[in-house]
């Protein structure tokens, strides 16, 4: 298989990267979801082991689940890996390590959440926005144990831009500059792309977004 050849340009240069903290975010359509969800299902062959969360569980199932299903499908790895439905686990067969799905509407129970083998190496926030710090504080600390094969541990966060009295932007943008498109620290990396990174869109897709005409959701989804 190619992953290669089914991976955004503009995202290769993220598909190893160890940093601790990674940020990806910008405008609707740039396919940061997309690419998240490939990484996912080639880190877990690997070795690596995830727990994704959204703000509310039943949110999961209809868009990271979803997504993640089909990248299997696409890369034609559907019989390398067990998919349950009722629980939103994904489980490697070659190595027992697994994609666990939970909302943080429950964020005690997160902290019983644990792979069958290993430990978790990385946690995604999709849509973090709609995150509390609290929970995302109780999500670093999930980040604990020794991995196999000395894996670096991330947290990952991906959303739509944010206002600066977010807890996001006070945390993490510090150093931003606007006008850029990637900060790199020694433990954060913040990646901005919108709909132009995106290779796999129509020709109606970028018209549609090009051509908003409420000057809010142009600034927002379509410039990131």
């Amino acid at each position: 298989m190619e992953n290669k050849v089914f991976i955004n340009d503009s995202y290769l240069p993220y598909l190893n990267d160890e940093t601790r903290t990674q940020i990806f975010f910008g405008g609707s359509s740039s396919g940061k979801s997309f690419f998240l969800s490939q990484r996912t299902v080639l880190d877990v062959m690997n070795g690596r082991n995830y727990l994704i969360v959204r703000n509310v569980a039943k949110t999961l199932r209809n868009s990271v689940y979803n997504q993640i299903v089909k990248t299997i499908i696409d890369f034609g790895l559907r019989d390398e890996f067990e998919i349950g439905r009722s629980e939103m686990v994904i489980t490697c067969k070659k190595n027992n390590k697994q994609i666990l799905l939970a909302g943080l509407d429950d964020v005690e129970k997160l902290k019983s959440i644990t792979p069958i083998q290993g430990v978790l190496t990385d946690v995604w926030l999709e849509e973090a926005t709609e995150c509390a710090y609290e929970s995302y504080k109780q999500l670093t600390k999930r980040l604990r144990g020794r991995t196999e094969q000395k894996l670096a541990k991330r947290i990952i966060l991906s959303f739509n831009p944010v206002v600066k009295e977010h807890w996001i932007y006070k945390e993490f943008f510090g150093r931003w500059i606007d006008g850029k498109n990637v900060y790199r620290g020694e433990n954060l990396l913040i990646v901005k792309t919108t709909y132009v990174n995106n290779l796999f869109l129509t020709e109606d897709d970028v018209y549609a977004l090009e051509n908003e005409k409420d000057r809010y959701f142009y600034e927002v989804y379509t410039l990131g």
